[in-house]
């Protein structure tokens, strides 16, 4: 190649981005902008939070407080005398007095309640991450149906187009035998008949992919440039897993039940915490109080016996509850029937995801059968038409044998179209429900 044409080559070749669009890219622009994982990641957020809520009570506290105080005249205090039959007034305070505290506390024991809560908090934590892979692994089935319906949709339409080529095509042959006398002339009106429904079936088609590619906007949570194609994942695979098997690693893999078992656990701390409310709690306390001025209105004395302007002091409280109302044993007895049903509703998802697991065999079964079917089908129907076509133009055929055989091949690639996104969407699905997207999606 000549030195000007390989730089050409390579300039065309830089200036035209790759416009293709693998399910991946779909999934990950998905995983960026889809509202569910932002919902997702706001609660594993706000465990997280509560966490830090419940490590708080762990910690000692520091609390300061002020206030000011002024009267209308200093506080005095009047002792009469029985000899004299006078008073005597002596001055015990200033007029205004400023009080200025620092409380400290800390929480000695607790009988585990505080332990409890942090361990249920953390727990809570948990059981939220596994429910953002759950929503992640959703978005990915979500975003791989509506990936694959767009493909589906878009083999449609290039049916839809052939299917009209080959009407036109017919349409001009039939007008062109009618003119030579070699055909009637209903030969040409059914030609235009069926161009015409063929014109139709091909405007459905263009809208179908449209709302499909909407829908695939939807589930990504942006829109994609209408210039990229998406990429087709290729012929489906035609191994099947056995159903045993798949059923124990969904069993294994499936975020649902890993939820469930940090939930379970989580409602455990709290009702070892609601019940350590019967225990005593230890509390030590600390302050440092400022009361100024002193009598004599001075704002600062640390040594006069009577006057100081401070107080130190600490100590440690004890309090248990004697009798609560049946509060305590009302909340952990509450606290234990949740754990029941958290427990019931655990097997209900076990029991679920096998037969989730199973239908998702089954359909792929089919749809991978169903789909190698049309396939031939495909091919036989266009052979068929290409024979009918030329014994029609050699006289052999009738006009009725071209057509049959044109709606015979579209009908068996429309078919062929949407069984292929049934064995796509069944492989997707599959994996879903083996837990299979999350280990993909993490």
């Amino acid at each position: 190649m000549k030195p000007h044409g390989l730089f050409l080559a390579l300039s065309i070749a830089l200036a035209t981005p790759s416009s293709a669009q693998t399910l991946d890219e779909c999934v990950a622009l998905a995983r960026r902008h889809a509202p569910a994982i932002r919902v997702a990641n706001a609660d594993v957020s706000r465990a997280e939070h509560g966490i830090r809520e419940a490590r708080a009570a762990l910690a000692p506290t520091l609390r300061l407080g002020a206030s000011y105080v002024r009267n209308n005249e200093a506080p005095k205090t009047v002792f009469p005398n029985p000899v004299t039959g006078s008073t005597t007034v002596v001055r015990v305070g200033s007029a205004g007095a400023l009080d200025v505290r620092t409380d400290a506390q800390l929480t000695l024991y607790s009988g585990g309640r505080n332990g409890a809560l942090v361990s249920a908090a953390e727990a809570s934590r948990s059981g939220e991450l596994h429910g953002r892979q759950q929503a992640d692994a959703d978005l990915v089935l979500r975003v791989s149906q509506a990936f694959y319906r767009v493909i589906a949709a878009g083999r449609l339409e290039d049916a839809a187009d052939d299917a009209l080529a080959s009407a036109e095509a017919h349409r001009r042959t039939s007008a062109a035998r009618v003119r030579a006398g070699a055909a009637p002339r209903l030969d040409s009106l059914q030609a235009h008949v069926d161009l015409a429904a063929r014109t139709t079936a091909k405007v459905k088609a263009s809208e179908a992919v449209h709302l499909a590619r909407v829908d695939l906007e939807t589930a990504i949570g942006v829109p994609l440039d209408p210039a990229e194609r998406l990429v087709e994942p290729g012929t489906p695979a035609l191994d099947t897993p056995a159903d045993s098997a798949t059923a124990e690693q969904a069993l294994r893999a499936r975020p649902e039940l890993a939820a469930y078992d940090e939930a379970i656990r989580e409602n455990a701390h709290r009702a070892r915490a609601a019940r350590a409310a019967r225990s005593p709690l230890v509390n030590l306390n600390a302050a440092a109080e400022y009361l100024g001025p002193n009598r004599d209105d001075s704002y600062w004395e640390l040594d006069e016996p009577g006057l100081k302007t401070y107080k130190l002091y600490a100590g440690i409280g004890v309090s248990m509850p004697i009798l609560d109302g049946g509060l305590t044993s009302a909340r952990a007895g509450a606290l234990e029937a949740t754990g029941q049903g958290l427990l019931a509703h655990r097997q209900e998802a076990e029991l679920e995801i096998r037969r989730e697991v199973s239908r998702a065999l089954s359909d792929l079964r089919v749809a991978l059968t169903v789909w190698q079917s049309d396939s031939s089908r495909v091919a036989a129907a266009r052979e068929a038409l290409r024979t009918a076509e030329a014994g029609y133009k050699g006289g052999s055929s009738t006009a009725t044998d071209v057509r049959d055989a044109e709606s015979a091949l579209a009908d068996a690639r429309a078919e062929e179209a949407l069984s292929l996104m049934d064995c796509w969407i069944a492989r997707a699905s599959l994996d879903h429900a083996t837990g299979a997207t999350v280990k993909k999606g993490n």
